[in-house]
């Protein structure tokens, strides 16, 4: 990764905190949820319109770090009306996916294990995919489209982990985070200083830039009090090697959306001017007044871009 975009998991750690597809049952978190295993790894995505015979699109939404599909519970509905498919799903290690210390957790691997939810979401449909990815999964929605271009349509970031080439993060962190004696002391204080609510409720402070309300944090905290979340999570850091060389200039006929807040104090917003800069079909849309979660907090102007960027997309 870029290495003027790997500083975001550490500071928010310290503030806050092809195979075989077979369904598999387990309690549901939400009316719409549905569990499947790819390869090793248990998903949970929810689904909206999926019985919709002609949607106007297909549409897959990939929270950031902490975060679960409850990060687009003011999106979807709106996504939904126009007559949009939505996919949105927990990556490993958060929401109600898997725990798993073993899963690879870089970009490459988080895009091709979501390619094969996909495929088996398809069912044969051809139908190219509209991405979006927020934060930490903005970086997994870019590696998504430069996997398959063939079987994306757009793709949409939201304050993401862009990068210009997917080298491995490596770090002083990272480093300690692979090394039994230290990841057991971080592990530790994860579990007892950060999955806590006053910790996940400063974090998401500090990311709309008020003070959620109660439901909010619980939203945000109950997944993560789930067994394993603190090894799982580590492993972003500790185990997350590159698979596939990926190159964000193999972009270039691809519709590419940005859209940063302004004050955005987590993943700031000289990031995506950067990568807006390298990469001349990218379109950068800033949000006044917005903080890292534009789409949460500002959701009528983010639903009113994207919505307008998917009706130019759709017809390409």
């Amino acid at each position: 990764m870029h290495r003027g975009f790997t500083l975001f998991p550490l500071i928010f750690l310290i503030l806050a905190f092809p195979g075989t597809l077979q369904a598999q049952t387990e309690e549901k978190p939400y009316v719409n949820s549905h569990f499947i295993r790819v390869d090793t790894i248990l998903l949970h995505y929810r689904d909206w319109n999926g019985n919709l015979a002609h949607p106007k699109g297909k549409v897959l939404l990939i929270h950031g770090f902490i975060g679960s599909t409850y990060c687009w519970r003011m999106n979807v509905e709106a996504l939904a009306a126009e007559g949009y498919n939505v996919i949105a799903v927990d990556l490993p290690s958060f929401g109600y996916s898997d725990r798993s210390v073993t899963f690879n957790q870089s970009q490459s691997s988080r895009g091709l294990l979501l390619w094969h939810l996909l495929d088996s979401i398809d069912r044969g449909d051809t139908t190219r995919w509209h991405i979006a990815g927020h934060s930490m999964g903005g970086g997994t929605a870019e590696a998504m489209a430069l996997l398959r271009p063939e079987k994306c349509q757009s793709l949409m970031i939201v304050a993401g982990m862009v990068f210009l080439k997917n080298t491995n993060l490596e770090t002083q962190f990272t480093l300690l985070a692979r090394q039994k004696q230290y990841k057991q002391i971080m592990i530790s204080f994860m579990e007892k200083q950060l999955i806590t609510y006053n910790s996940v409720r400063n974090a998401i402070k500090k990311n709309y830039r008020y003070m959620p309300d109660s439901t909010v944090v619980m939203n945000y905290l109950t997944p993560l009090l789930r067994d394993g979340t603190a090894p799982a999570v580590l492993n972003v850091w500790a185990k997350a090697q590159e698979t596939v060389p990926l190159s964000a200039e193999n972009l270039k006929n691809l519709p590419v959306m940005m859209v940063w807040g302004n004050k955005d104090k987590t993943i700031y917003l000289r990031n995506g001017k950067r990568f807006a800069e390298k990469i001349p079909n990218a379109e950068l849309i800033i949000i006044n007044r917005a903080g890292h979660d534009p789409m949460e907090t500002h959701p009528d102007v983010f639903n009113a871009i994207y919505l307008s960027f998917l009706k130019r997309t759709s017809t390409r």
